[in-house]
């Protein structure tokens, strides 16, 4: 079950983790309810990898956090790589084209995080 943290674990976890995703969500948001079963089965997949790692942090317990983070809307998934915000390029409709995120917003399926883990380590999917 992935860990929910305050704002000061998530910086100790970014110095010792090349990979970390922080789901920032609230109690009273049912997409964010729905998404953490799909980051609860990612963590235990990723668990003997070293390299990825996943916490979260309650937006409504750490506002500072939040606004820090430039977090407008929930679910918001923050991507670090290397303890700095990741350059996750993610195809556009348009062919030959991509949007480069630090971000993972809404509720996705557990693919739209695979594909970061492949993008961002370098791996065959």
């Amino acid at each position: 079950m992935v860990k929910d943290v305050t704002p000061s674990d998530v910086e100790a976890e970014k110095k010792s983790t090349k990979l970390l995703f922080v789901d920032c969500w609230a109690d009273w948001c049912a997409p964010c309810k729905a998404l953490g079963p799909i980051l609860d089965e990612l963590e235990e997949k990723y668990s003997n990898d070293p390299q990825v790692g996943f916490l979260k942090v309650n937006t409504d317990n750490h506002r500072e956090y939040s606004r820090d983070n430039q977090i407008h809307g929930i679910p918001c998934v923050l991507i670090f790589m290397d303890g700095e915000p990741a350059k996750l390029e993610i195809p556009t409709s348009e062919p030959g084209k991509v949007t480069v995120v630090d971000r993972l917003i809404g509720l996705r399926p557990a693919e739209h995080y695979e594909y970061a883990i492949n993008a961002l380590l370098n791996r065959e999917p």
